[in-house]
């Protein structure tokens, strides 16, 4: 799984990143963490560095749009060098350009959702960790909220 800063920050603020197992950070997206205690918390994390082709960083910046290289354009780089890896954001802009290049995506709500079912955490821990990510402004809709409560509880 390659993970991007939105997933890294809503889970590092709330001392959660342990939920992120067996991923690969690219090298940008490192950098753009810069607040703690995410930062001091990545010490901690099991994480590859990783870092895109030029080539592929060359194409992402034109599908992007962007000129200038980010954690967003290593993302999108490191998913036309390896297609069937799991890319983790909660950036829509990425999300949907990820999807068009037919990766599989998911968000801290998936991340969520999986460590309940895998064991990791428990209903009640999950619906907590869900409130706290509603309460300190994580941007959702109350409809999103309902269905990943649903979807919790449904584990």
């Amino acid at each position: 799984m390659i993970v991007n800063s939105t997933v890294l920050i809503s889970l590092g603020n709330l001392g959660k990143l342990e939920l992120i197992t067996n991923c690969q950070i690219p090298e940008k997206v490192l950098k753009e963490i810069t607040n703690e205690p995410v930062k001091s918390a990545l010490l901690n994390l099991n994480f590859q560095k990783v870092v895109p082709s030029k080539e592929s960083i060359a194409k992402a910046l034109k599908l992007l749009g962007d000129r200038n290289e980010s954690g967003d354009s290593d993302i999108v780089a490191f998913l036309l060098d390896f297609p069937s890896s799991i890319i983790a954001t909660d950036d829509k802009r990425l999300r949907n350009i990820c999807r068009a290049l037919g990766g599989k995506v998911t968000g801290t709500f998936g991340i969520l959702i999986n460590s309940v079912k895998k064991g990791t955490i428990s209903k009640d821990e999950a619906l907590n960790i869900l409130d706290k990510l509603n309460n300190i402004g994580f941007r959702m809709s109350l409809e999103l909220y309902k269905t990943v409560k649903e979807k919790i509880e449904r584990v």
